[in-house]
């Protein structure tokens, strides 16, 4: 029984080689026919085939002045936004003294006090 898994595992090894095989004949065909394509790329047929963006155009450079004149308004842009940023309304408020502190330390104090007490008292009455 030893000797048949050891055949079939060679039988399999077999296949899967013979396929490798196959896929690497179809790449060198495929590999074949870019390349015949790649030399009559100067023909006719294969201009036709070629993608829009291999044949688009150089984008052309801004002159001096229409640099000069996105600048202006940019600078206009940013500076109106700046301007909307410091008109706008800041939050309100103050800080507390320390009396005013002191009395709201004590005053959440007491209220957490209060709470205790009452779950201190309802879980003696559950007792």
């Amino acid at each position: 029984m030893g000797q048949k898994g050891y055949m079939d595992q060679n039988r399999i090894l077999e296949l899967a080689i013979e396929e490798l095989e196959k896929q690497k004949a179809e790449l060198a065909a495929q590999i074949e026919d870019l390349r015949a394509e790649l030399k009559g790329a100067g023909s006719r047929a294969a201009r036709k085939v070629m993608p829009v963006a291999a044949t688009a155009q150089k984008q052309r450079s801004k002159t001096l002045a229409e640099r000069k004149a996105l600048s202006r308004k940019l600078k206009a842009i940013w500076a109106a936004k700046k301007l909307q940023k410091a008109k706008a309304p800041k939050p309100k408020g103050r800080r507390k003294t320390a009396a005013e502190k002191k009395a709201l330390s004590l005053k959440m104090k007491a209220v957490w006090a209060k709470k205790r007490a009452g779950a201190a008292g309802k879980t003696a009455k559950a007792k």
